[in-house]
């Protein structure tokens, strides 16, 4: 798996972690649209985003991850 994919399936698990992207935005102190346009692949995603997404990822709950996975079984 490349880097640039490695960092956007980081984030996008990040976004759901936060509970969606006006949450995540908020946490990684950027603007929702900075925000979007990493996840839709128009800019690349810094380096020091990727590693703020991974401690959201790691400071999650139990809660978090258990709704998180229910959201993501949902879109399968």
């Amino acid at each position: 798996m490349e880097q640039r994919e490695t960092y956007l399936n980081t984030l996008k698990y990040a976004v759901a972690i936060a509970g969606g992207e006006l949450h995540l935005a908020v946490r990684l102190r950027v603007p929702v649209a900075k925000l979007q346009s990493w996840l839709h692949g128009v800019d690349p995603i810094p380096t020091p985003t990727f590693l703020d997404a991974v401690d959201v990822i790691v400071a999650a709950t139990p809660h978090d991850i258990a709704r998180t996975r229910e959201a993501m079984r949902q879109t399968k």
